[in-house]
């Protein structure tokens, strides 16, 4: 017995907690009850106990048929614990498992129930957050139900403490991966790639043969998904109109009610879909995983996962005298680039006679000379290569700046698993050009700018012991300096590990030319927030004030360039 529960048997087991079948014998009602595993150290237990308690009593409130109910909340001999429906049927990822895609009217049916749902939650004010399909019930009928509203956020030891989970990130929203606040417009992210599963067999930001989650967190925050139907063009066209809201990367480009796209859903092909679409029986199976744990899913999919990265390890292990060479080889480089660079910039305006690196850069530049098309004219040339002269001068002098002076940000610079640090020191500029041939004009093909963030003191974070490899391998490969502490379990296995970083943390610009469109094309690469941002300038907007505004935006003075930031 538990309480006054007759506890049948055990359903599922997670990292944070397990789920059993129970009686309640005072109304003869079969229900589950999920308790809280108390094998956290004891000062961590006090939080999260009461946070479990105060979040189920929360989402306690929500009565609605697409959402699992919960019926009782308490504690029992120190164990917390909630009383929740007992459901039969199957989550939504054991029907993936077995068929990759559904109907197109099954999934835009369980999609649309979850976004009532959703849309009901938002009524009260509660953020799902971990919307995916081991939290999705289906039952034979065909009824969708959400689970674990108010638990699903709890902090874990796959959480950061910034309260970005490392776990399974395929359905996070780009601001639950960078670690900033959510509010219900993430869960909305979330059903879309649920939904985009459904329709296509995957999610919209993972690869064939990805070997770590870290590669998916990037596509989530920078780059935009493939829409449905240029995978799959027998797909009605009124989803990619609705996934491209669902999946707008800011929040405020998304539905801002999920019941505006609960509606699109039941009307994407102009006629009404029928009220439960039925999903593919499975009789008298019962769920082994009815609440299934963040935690317990992330880990399962870095199993799968596993094996690809051993083998590149290998391999890795093999390039890494070779990269270490090549780094000192760069940094020799840059040493004489930097004592060289007045008299190579002066050679390129028919001055002082050019160092061997510039002759060397000439000589392949001219090997991929662009022929004269007819919009390659001289003068139009001359203006886009006399911009990104510019450009190279100004970052030149910005570069020497963050050497000499070591800037302090006045903002915060959001850096990969840290999420946004304050005071950031600004160090390690650098900056360098290559040429090619326009219209039989030498000209400046690209600027580069790089540098380097480092944190004030060292900012920790919590992984997993399942994800400490990938961590490690993504750290040491961006060579960010970094000390682990480890938690061992009583076999010695590492269970939980605290990260300590301090960084540095690359940062780069490019100013590339467009000649063919008469312009300039910048892609910033973790420039104050994460992730790659690409944009065009004209000429006219590529102006020295706006050089400056950048300049101001890399030492966090001003945020005046977010506003060509805001038109991507």
């Amino acid at each position: 017995r538990f309480g006054r529960y007759l506890i049948v048997g055990e359903l599922g087991r997670g990292a944070m907690g397990a789920v059993y079948r129970a009686i309640d014998p005072l109304i003869e009602r079969e229900v589950a009850i999920k308790t809280l595993l108390p094998h956290l150290p004891e000062d961590e237990m006090v939080a999260v106990r009461e946070r479990f308690l105060r979040e189920a009593r929360s989402a306690g409130r929500l009565n609605h048929p697409n959402i699992v109910t919960i019926f009782d909340v308490g504690e029992q001999d120190g164990v917390a614990y909630i009383a929740m429906e007992l459901l039969e049927g199957r989550t939504l990822q054991q029907m993936l498992t077995e068929s990759r895609r559904l109907p197109v009217a099954t999934a835009a049916d369980i999609a649309a129930q979850v976004a009532d749902a959703l849309d009901h939650a938002l009524g009260f004010g509660i953020v799902h957050r971990d919307v995916k399909p081991a939290n999705i019930m289906v039952s034979a009928s065909g009824r969708a139900k959400l689970a674990d509203f108010g638990v699903a956020h709890l902090p874990s030891a796959s959480m950061t403490h910034t309260g970005a989970a490392l776990g399974s990130p395929k359905y996070m929203a780009p601001e639950q991966v960078i670690g900033q606040p959510v509010d219900p417009r993430a869960d909305i992210f979330s059903l879309g790639a649920v939904l985009y599963e459904m329709l296509t067999g995957r999610t919209p930001f993972e690869r064939e043969g990805e070997t770590t989650v870290f590669a998916l967190m990037n596509r989530i925050v920078a780059e935009p998904h493939a829409a449905v139907t240029k995978i799959d063009p027998s797909l009605p066209p009124a989803f990619d109109r609705i996934l491209a809201r669902a999946l707008a990367k800011t929040p405020a480009e998304r539905y801002q009610r999920a019941g505006e796209m609960a509606r699109e859903l039941r009307g994407y092909r102009d006629a009404p879909v029928r009220e439960t679409a039925p999903a593919p029986a499975l009789q008298q199976q019962k769920t082994a995983s009815l609440l299934a744990d963040l935690d317990m899913f992330s880990a399962t999919f870095e199993v799968q996962q596993r094996e690809r990265v051993r083998a590149e390890e290998v391999a890795r292990r093999k390039k890494e005298d070779e990269a270490q060479r090549w780094i000192e080889a760069q940094a020799r480089e840059r040493e004489q680039f930097e004592r060289e660079r007045e008299q190579a910039f002066t050679g390129t305006q028919g001055g002082t006679r050019p160092s061997a690196a510039i002759l060397l850069a000439r000589q392949q530049a001219a090997k991929r000379a662009v022929a004269t098309g007819p919009g390659l004219d001289v003068d139009a040339a001359t203006k886009v290569s006399a911009r990104l002269r510019a450009a190279f001068q100004y970052l030149s002098e910005l570069s020497t700046a963050l050497n000499e002076a070591h800037p302090v940000s006045d903002r915060p610079y959001s850096v990969i698993y840290v999420g946004k640090i304050q005071n950031a020191i600004l160090a390690d500029g650098f900056t360098d050009y290559r040429s090619r041939i326009v219209a039989g004009t030498e000209v400046f093909d690209f600027v580069v700018f790089k540098y380097k963030v480092r944190c004030p003191k060292p900012a920790t974070v919590e992984v997993v012991g399942a994800e400490l490899p990938y961590v490690r391998e993504k750290l040491e490969s961006m060579r960010i300096q970094f000390a682990a502490s480890e938690s061992r379990n009583d076999v010695g296995n590492v269970v939980r590990a605290t990260l300590a970083m301090s960084g540095p943390f690359p940062c780069e610009a490019i100013v590339r030319g467009d000649y063919e469109r008469g312009g300039v094309r910048l892609e910033l690469e973790n420039v104050r927030q994460l992730g790659t941002f690409k944009m065009r300038l004209t000429l006219e907007e590529f102006s020295d004030d706006v050089l400056d505004e950048f300049g101001t935006y890399v030492l966090g003075a001003s945020d005046s360039f977010e506003r060509f930031l805001k038109r991507l």
